[in-house]
């Protein structure tokens, strides 16, 4: 076997693993072995499996938490902002940005 044939093995049991589903048709170009993934179909012969593997997944948990931190930074230079203003109307905008930020901490998911 060659070290192609053996790489394109090797990438399609990854997306075996990460939950591809072998389907019974071959492909109707090369004759190969065909595998569903995220919806879409992919020729394990002919197709760039490297592509398909080398993205990531985004995931809602990933995002919010990534979110919730973002924000609670951003909540510390504000309130660290705030601490040394002077002007009224400047001290009005930044409790008002901080609040924001604080609603919407509070309806991000506790992160795990």
């Amino acid at each position: 076997m060659s070290d192609s044939s053996k790489e394109k093995m090797q990438m399609t049991v990854e997306l075996m693993r990460r939950g591809a589903v072998m389907l019974k048709d071959p492909c109707q170009v090369c004759n190969g072995v065909q595998v569903r993934y995220h919806g879409k179909i992919y020729c394990t012969n002919h197709d760039n499996l490297s592509g398909i593997l080398s993205t990531t997944e985004v995931t809602y948990a990933d995002t919010s938490a990534s979110l919730r931190e973002l924000l609670l930074i951003k909540l510390r230079d504000a309130m660290s902002l705030l601490e040394t203003e002077k002007d009224v109307e400047s001290q009005d905008a930044l409790v008002s940005l901080l609040l924001k930020y604080v609603e919407l901490l509070n309806k991000l998911p506790e992160s795990s």
